[in-house]
């Protein structure tokens, strides 16, 4: 139970990587109505909104969780300090940076509850800078932290007091199988393998560009109507991962393996 959460972390930030690397390269499908991944992914760093959603276990509701994209802004801290009557005209503001926070509770590990945080910080130009995840399972709690500039992540485990910590280099995961074995034995091997994850001799770099995100124009049912949203998806531990926003970039649907959906609370007044 405990190694599925940690490999879970693990799996987590490995998924964001893939989708910032993949942005990054401006990929752009051919099929249908297909849209550069680049779009959608603006509109959703500058939501104006926080999606909240609820947690679907085969259609049986487990859980909340809240999705919030926020554009970071230097100069606004400055004009919040400056009287109105001595703010500079035509100031503009430019973006410092963006932050992603996607926090909530879940029992889909079963009839104990989880909580977990996951904070993403991505620089002007959109690469990432610093991820962290933080997980709770009475009596268990993991610290994961990941800095790019150091190119190293932290990982911290306090089981009912007992506390266990390490620190990684991203070269660690060339030999994700000795990694593994050494932090979560077995058990955690054995969900890698499920999973599919690259155990081989590959660099992060390596690992993460298995992962290809295409972006195509969609529509979705709300109630008697149909609105216009936007469609991403991927191949992930060999099943199909779809995320539905929103013309202005709020989630709306994600459909994961396994039968497990987040849905928007709005789903729910219909």
């Amino acid at each position: 139970m405990r190694s599925r959460i940690f490999f879970s972390a693990i799996a987590g930030f490995w998924v964001v990587m893939n989708f910032l690397l993949w942005r990054s390269q401006s990929a752009r499908s051919q099929l249908g109505s297909a849209i550069p991944v680049q779009v959608v992914w603006d509109k959703i760093l500058t939501a104006p909104d926080p999606s909240t959603l609820d947690v679907y276990d085969h259609d049986k509701n487990v859980g909340v969780c809240h999705w919030t994209a926020t554009v970071g802004n230097a100069t606004h801290a400055m004009n919040q300090s400056l009287s109105e009557d001595y703010e500079p005209d035509g100031l503009i503001l430019q973006p410092s940076g963006y932050e992603l926070n996607f926090d909530g509770n879940t029992a889909i590990f079963g009839t104990n509850h989880v909580g977990f945080k996951m904070h993403l910080l991505l620089s002007t130009n959109q690469t990432w800078q610093d991820f962290r995840f933080s997980g709770k399972m009475r009596p268990t709690a993991w610290d994961i932290h990941a800095i790019e500039t150091s190119q190293k992540i932290m990982i911290k485990v306090n089981d009912d007091g007992s506390i266990w910590q390490k620190t990684l280099k991203f070269s660690d995961f060339e030999h994700p199988e000795t990694l593994l074995g050494e932090i979560g034995g077995a058990d955690t091997l054995g969900w890698a393998g499920v999973a599919s994850l690259p155990l081989g001799k590959l660099s992060l770099t390596q690992a993460v560009t298995g992962i290809k995100w295409e972006a195509h124009e969609d529509w979705m049912q709300f109630g008697h109507s149909r609105v216009r949203v936007y469609r991403l998806e991927t191949e992930i531990f060999g099943q199909r991962l779809y995320v539905f926003a929103s013309r202005v970039g709020e989630i709306l649907w994600v459909e994961a393996p396994n039968k497990l959906t987040l849905r928007n609370s709005a789903f729910s007044h219909f």
